[in-house]
């Protein structure tokens, strides 16, 4: 279970030789203004003679490291004298140079009244973006080197004046201090590194990453399994070409995006010689500093216009949660045989800030490295089947094989993280905090190879069971990697019934995932929530069990299913599933609804189902037993499903026949937001009880649902046949980023349309007789479509979101609502 811990972390901050080790030289410090003593942003600094050079971020902070042999430190900015620093070779220095001011002019560089100079350079750069573009390529693979280092380096006084925190500090103490530019203690909590083998495809866009080695150390990260899948190059893309980056989840707007002028502010500051190559410097910061975009400078080579190489930053003013500071530096290589540019190294900083005063802050570093790019003709379609594969171990030993095929030799402090690490774990108090956060994030506790949980059901309160308890757990790959078994027991005081589940999964295959699973159950359930899955809702579906229940039944099912991915993105589903319902409320049918004979009040179904999804581009990671779906897919996923019920299969009192078609989407709008579209259509081709319909999930509770209608009350709708579309647009900031005073609270606008329009057949609504239409039974939707709006602000005390629902439709019906706020709590970036 710590492995989904290390999933979150990854989200959270990420949803980034030779034969033997080289000394290294490393310097870092601040760069300021020789006479106000303010910083300098976005000053050179490189070593004499080598292209190692970097520029200051937004603080002025800079480090820089190298194996070449070196000396010197060249310290430059438009406007100030250049400085040289002798540096002592192979060690780590620390220093502060301060720059004087020099009034120049630009000899490459004629500034001419009327247009902006750095226009002229950047209209070009971003016309012949497409030229160099990888996209136009067939397909290429290439080796990628990743390091991953992750630190505790911001703790509030309360967690640092803890014991196990003073004593962890003492452990890192005793074998190297470590300490962020800021003077604040440093806990080593994740180090990595691993080379893989990238594999890319255009048309259709396909990539794979063959992980070849990888060496983890990390707390929180279990036996490693999906952290292998996780610490490559497959999961972090910076291509500063597309208009729009995804970070976070988030659309960042790229300062060499077609729209340029509406976005960023330029300004060409230098011209540089790299190698006989003149590059022209020119700095970009966002029109609105709220705004999802960076702050940086770039290098574009004089003639061809291509990107040589870029620094972009995200400060804390950028509206984005718990994500005070993040630098990306990234250097570029053209291909001339090609005409493509290609990424040769990229290293990420990130800056957390501590989440709800919990949770401390981090400092997280991402360096990678590309070699041996190779132009090849495409691999087929069903090599990209999964998108990440982690190769068997090498047949060298470990430290032979790393010493060969590092891209860049460890430096001294990340060699000593690997014990220190070891060391904070052996800390008894360091397991227990692992496993309260686990059981915080997850629901479960792991309990050797039993996860215990989930909590949300431990305690419910309602009028037919009374105060229910409920236990329960699942098995863990400790204890098979082939088998999991999922349990819980629970009991009701008041009606006296246990509850129970009991399901076994044996995972038949890995590559591709291939499982079958058999569930037996027997609870109570609510007529309004049958269609809501309680893994995917639980607190929805935990909270709906508290007080009054609607139209609640007793189900007693046994399921027999079978998954198989076909491939990539394509999977499929069978099963067969009987279900014995003994409603709880006032319910009754007659078996030939012609001469009201064979009256029923329980009935039992015996059904077969066939589905199938599909998921184009998706990507998944394998959690143990569990397949994981990561990332936000940019194509929509399809749903077809099929049910068949058989009359006389296992006493199943009906035949029937049931098709149901889903689609989800997330929609990327440069510019304006996000879009999420969930659509879904159904019909019953058959005569059969109402329980059996479509019951449209209402919510008459205080807490928004993403799977409700909400302000729709429980059991109001049933149908036979519908369609439904929920869309909930996102604007991330950009409309309440431009209100003054309310920029300053970084609130998020939301906007909602709930819309499902449905029917019933003359045959089944005569089945449903007086149930239909009467005061406490339900409605049809033959006149007109159910339609709700909505509109709402989200990230208020970065937590809280508040909607506010209008609904427009069947506004005469009895106890509605015509206007509604829902509540949610989320953390978010």
């Amino acid at each position: 279970m710590r492995k989904i811990y290390f999933i979150t972390f990854i989200h959270l901050i990420i949803l980034l030789l030779s034969t033997r080790i080289y000394a290294q030289t490393e310097v870092y410090g601040y760069v300021k203004d020789a006479n106000t003593q303010e910083v300098l942003p976005f000053v050179n600094v490189y070593f004499q003679g080598t292209q190692t050079g970097i520029t200051t971020d937004i603080k002025g902070f800079f480090e820089i490291k190298t194996t070449k042999p070196v000396d010197t430190l060249v310290v430059s900015y438009i406007g100030y004298k250049s400085k040289k620093i002798d540096v002592p070779a192979n060690k780590v220095t620390e220093i502060e140079v301060f720059l004087e001011q020099d009034i120049i002019s630009l000899k490459e560089v004629l500034v001419r009244p009327g247009e902006n100079p750095a226009f002229k350079v950047m209209r070009k750069a971003v016309e012949k973006k497409k030229d160099y573009s990888e996209k136009k390529l067939e397909a290429y693979e290439v080796e990628s080197y990743t390091k991953i280092e992750a630190y505790i380096d911001k703790m509030t006084p309360t967690l640092e004046n803890r014991k196990v925190i003073q004593k962890i500090v003492a452990t890192v103490d005793s074998i190297a201090p470590l300490r962020n530019k800021k003077g604040q203690k440093m806990i080593p909590i994740f180090f990595s590194e691993s080379i893989s083998k990238l594999y890319l495809r255009n048309n259709p866009q396909l990539s794979k990453e063959e992980v070849i080695n990888s060496n983890i150390k990390g707390i929180l990260v279990g036996d490693n399994s999906i952290a292998q899948q996780f610490v490559g190059s497959a999961f972090q893309k910076y291509d500063f070409y597309d208009d729009w980056m995804e970070l976070f989840g988030k659309q960042f707007v790229s300062p060499l995006a077609n729209g340029w002028k509406l976005y960023y502010d330029y300004e060409l500051t230098d011209s540089i010689e790299i190698e006989g190559n003149i590059y022209y410097q020119i700095e970009f910061e966002p029109k609105n500093k709220k705004n999802l975009a960076f702050i940086g400078k770039m290098l574009i080579e004089k003639g061809t216009y291509a990107l040589k190489s870029i620094n972009a930053n995200i400060t804390e003013n950028t509206n984005i949660n718990y994500l005070s500071g993040m630098q990306i530096d990234q250097e570029m290589v053209l291909f001339e045989d090609n005409n493509v540019l290609l990424p040769e190294t990229v290293n990420v900083k990130l800056d957390v800030d501590p989440i709800l005063g919990v949770y401390p802050g981090m400092y997280v570093q991402f360096n990678l490295s590309y070699q041996d790019y190779s132009f090849i003709d495409p691999k087929p379609k069903d090599f990209f089947d999964v998108p990440v594969k982690v190769l068997p171990k090498p047949i060298l030993a470990e430290e032979e094989f790393w010493q060969q095929k590092r891209h860049v030799p460890l430096n001294e402090g990340n060699q000593q993280i690997s014990s220190m690490i070891d060391d904070i774990r052996d800390i008894r108090m360091v397991k227990t905090y692992e496993d309260l956060l686990e059981f915080g994030l997850t629901g479960y506790f792991e309990w050797g190879k039993l996860d215990v949980g989930p909590y949300p059901y431990l305690y419910t309160y309602n009028d037919v069971e009374g105060s229910r308890i409920q236990i329960g757990g699942r098995t863990n790959d400790l204890l098979s990697n082939k088998w999991e078994l999922d349990a819980y027991l629970g009991f009701g005081e008041r009606d006296g019934e246990f509850k129970y589940k009991a399901s076994l999964t044996h995972i038949l295959s890995r590559a591709p995932w291939r499982t079958i699973n058999y569930t037996h159950t027997y609870d109570l359930n609510q007529l309004g929530l049958k269609d809501v899955n309680p893994d995917d809702n639980p607190f929805f579906y935990a909270s709906s069990r508290f007080g009054t229940l609607i139209k609640p039944y007793y189900n007693r099912t046994n399921q027999l299913n079978f998954k198989s991915d076909i491939r990539n993105g394509l999977s499929v589903e069978t099963g067969i599933k009987t279900s014995d319902i003994h409603p709880d409320f006032d319910f009754g049918f007659y078996e030939n609804s012609m001469d009201s004979t064979g009256f029923q009040s329980t009935f039992k179904t015996s059904e077969l189902s066939v589905g199938i999804r599909y998921a184009k581009g998706e990507k998944f990671l394998i959690d143990g037993n569990r397949k994981l779906v990561v990332g936000r897919n940019s194509w929509p996923v399809l749903t077809l499903k099929y049910n068949a019920g058989i009359k006389g299969l296992l006493d199943g009192d009906f035949n029937y026949h049931q098709l149901t078609a889903g689609m989800s989407y997330f929609i990327t709008y440069d510019g304006i937001g996000l879009g999420k579209l969930n659509m879904e259509a159904g019909r019953m081709f058959s005569t059969v009880p109402y329980p059996l319909l479509k019951v449209h999930t209402g919510n008459e509770g205080y807490f928004f649902s993403g799977a409700a209608f909400n302000l729709m009350n429980f059991y109001e709708f049933v149908s036979d046949s519908y369609v439904s579309m929920k869309y909930t647009h996102y604007f991330e900031g950009i409309i309440l980023n431009n209100v003054p005073l309310l920029k300053k609270l970084n609130w998020r606008l939301v906007g909602i349309t709930n819309v499902v329009y449905g029917g019933m057949s003359s045959e089944n609504k005569k089945l449903a007789g007086e149930e239909l239409g009467t005061e406490n039974g339900f409605l049809t939707l033959n006149e007109k479509p159910y339609v709700e709006l909505g509109y709402g602000i989200e990230n208020i005390f970065k937590v809280i979101r508040v909607d506010f629902y209008h609904r427009l439709t069947y506004l005469d019906n009895p106890n509605i609502s015509k206007f509604g706020v829902k509540i949610n709590f989320q953390i978010i970036l």
